[in-house]
């Protein structure tokens, strides 16, 4: 098998994994996979090294698109995730909130405050 050949079997098997349906279930799975997938194709870009073949630069041409329909997903699933963790946050704070709804109040009605030193 070409140095190309398993850049692009690589990819192809990124591109399947980031295009089925990310759920809250399943996204952990799926970005441990993505990780360790995206570890050995910069691994395989790394060794890609001058002078390819005609068929070798044809199969990099077709990774164009591909790159660009990974990054894509990639970019909706972790927007996905930055948005739970922010309803996460939120949800914490409210809780908060309700344990103690008068937390942020400062009033100094009823104290004494001493201004001398």
């Amino acid at each position: 098998m070409n140095r190309v050949q398993a850049l692009y079997n690589t990819t192809v098997e990124l591109d399947t994994l980031v295009s089925q349906h990310v759920t809250t279930e399943n996204r952990e799975d799926v970005v441990q996979t993505l990780t360790v997938l995206m570890k050995a194709r910069s691994q395989q870009m790394e060794e890609l090294q001058p002078p390819f073949s005609a068929e070798e630069e044809k199969l990099g041409k077709a990774l164009l698109p591909l790159n660009e329909r990974i990054s894509s997903h990639v970019q909706q699933i972790f927007d996905q995730l930055k948005l739970d963790m922010r309803t996460i946050k939120k949800q914490k704070q409210s809780g908060k909130k309700y344990i103690n709804p008068y937390a942020s109040m400062q009033t100094l009605d009823g104290r004494f405050l001493d201004k001398r030193k």
